[in-house]
């Protein structure tokens, strides 16, 4: 599956979705414990088990985590996917939604755990806006650690930037994230251009978008985030996040590279935001992160373009 361009997407039908059936898409690389505590997770789930299946997407894992999905086949409608090489999230969960037999599609990540009335409230949502896209928060559930709150402070400020209009969102993460099945397939799924944890959620929320689908946030409906991330694994995921940026604007606007960015009160307000939500002392340590993830941010950018100038890029 790839990107698509052209006619609107066709309705999700409406009728009996009181109890629509879900497919729970798990992409997973190099994370067995973390799948682990994923799968507990939704085991716990409170909604009825035939309500849903769950689909596990191994991306080319070193170490096969088929001794971890075992473990809970007797108790969930569980089917382990293995691709031969890491071809990157997007192509993951494609080949989990090509499985998929459910009306609808939930997306989770390998480091995420839902709340146990996750999916009934994910179902009355999308009950209440049948034919959209809903997205749902992400709360870090490392609190000790300075990068994982860093990257919980920029989510926040993610979403209340992009998503003012809670139903007219802009974006919507990936790790918490439901779609209608039909519609997904139709538009060809996430661009498996994106080959890192990084943009892809901000191409397919704009081409969703674009094709006249609707895209809700809702904020009652968290996963909890157990990513652990010390100063380097920090910012090699932002210097991924820069190179996904630069992919994205680059197929928003062509060849160009001067494509229109953020407002300068775009970063100023990342960069002030953590001292209107906590206090002074906690805030300029964190602060202080949200500048040197910009600064690799902006490296991956740049990374990006030399490459795309290069002869082999």
């Amino acid at each position: 599956m790839g990107r698509r361009k052209g006619r609107k997407l066709a309705k999700t039908r409406t009728n009996n979705l009181a109890t629509p059936r879900f497919s729970i898409v798990i992409p997973t690389y190099q994370r067995p414990e973390g799948l682990r505590n994923c799968l507990s997770g939704i085991l716990a789930l409170t909604a009825p088990r035939d309500s849903f299946e769950v689909i596990v997407v191994d991306d080319g894992s070193a170490v096969d985590p088929a001794y971890v999905v075992e473990t809970f086949r007797g108790d969930l409608d569980l089917t382990l996917v293995r691709q031969p090489e890491n071809r990157g999230p997007a192509a993951a969960r494609n080949a989990g939604a090509a499985r998929a037999v459910g009306d609808y599609l939930l997306f989770i990540d390998d480091d995420c755990i839902p709340t146990r009335d996750w999916l009934e409230r994910l179902g009355a949502h999308l009950g209440a806006n049948p034919a959209c896209a809903v997205g749902g928060t992400c709360h870090n559930s490392l609190t000790e650690s300075l990068y994982s709150a860093a990257q919980q402070m920029l989510m926040d400020y993610l979403y209340e930037y992009y998503n003012g209009d809670a139903r007219r969102a802009g974006f919507c993460p990936t790790n918490n994230l439901a779609v209608p099945r039909r519609s997904f397939l139709e538009l060809g799924g996430f661009d498996t251009s994106f080959r890192f944890a990084a943009g892809e959620d901000r191409e397919f929320s704009a081409r969703w978008t674009a094709h006249g689908a609707g895209l809700v946030f809702v904020r009652d409906t968290p996963v909890y985030h157990q990513h652990v991330m010390g100063l380097r694994s920090f910012l090699r995921m932002h210097f991924h996040y820069g190179r996904g940026a630069r992919r994205f604007r680059r197929q928003q606007s062509g060849d160009s590279v001067h494509r229109r960015f953020e407002p300068g009160r775009f970063y100023w307000g990342l960069i002030v935001y953590p001292f209107r939500r906590t206090s002074a002392g906690e805030a300029s340590a964190l602060c202080l992160a949200q500048v040197l993830s910009q600064a690799a941010h902006t490296a991956g950018y740049l990374r990006e373009i030399l490459g795309e100038r290069s002869p082999s890029g």
